[in-house]
């Protein structure tokens, strides 16, 4: 089994360029998002992990303020790292992480067709599917 391990940065952080990385290789390259769509005005405020499995940066996400709740965003696991738990122990440490900052709920607008696997992190779907950058979505959240 590996391990997942998240290590928390800012955008000055001198390793940021794997998050940029990550989020060009998924999101970019995979999924046909435009570039200029990765990064945004949140990305100076909010916390961003890498995650990483000991030996290996396997992916990325980061976490957006809404009071009084958190928002994941932009989570990406490199594609030759899926399917090893990465992803759902990232989410079980984060929801850790943010309980005991006293946040209660977690959401997150999930891509349409990966919401199954949030879904098994315990995450309910909410609302209508709606579209953003090209692609549908849906609402989801899990009370912490």
């Amino acid at each position: 089994m590996s391990e997942t391990n998240l290590l928390k940065l800012n955008i000055n952080d001198k390793n940021f360029s794997k998050i940029r990385d990550i989020r060009k290789n998924v999101f970019t390259d995979e999924l046909g998002i435009l570039e200029s769509e990765l990064f945004d005005e949140y990305d100076e405020i909010c916390d961003h992990f890498i995650i990483f499995d000991g030996k290996h940066v396997v992916g990325a996400v980061r976490f957006v303020i809404v009071k009084p709740d958190i928002k994941l965003e932009r989570m990406a696991i490199l594609k030759e790292f899926r399917t090893k738990n990465h992803g759902k122990d990232c989410i079980s440490q984060s929801r850790e992480y943010y309980q005991s900052k006293n946040y209660s709920k977690m959401f997150l607008d999930s891509i349409y067709f990966v919401r199954n696997f949030y879904k098994k992190c315990g995450f309910i779907e909410e609302g209508e599917i709606f579209q953003r950058v090209g692609i549908d979505h849906i609402r989801m959240s899990l009370t912490l």
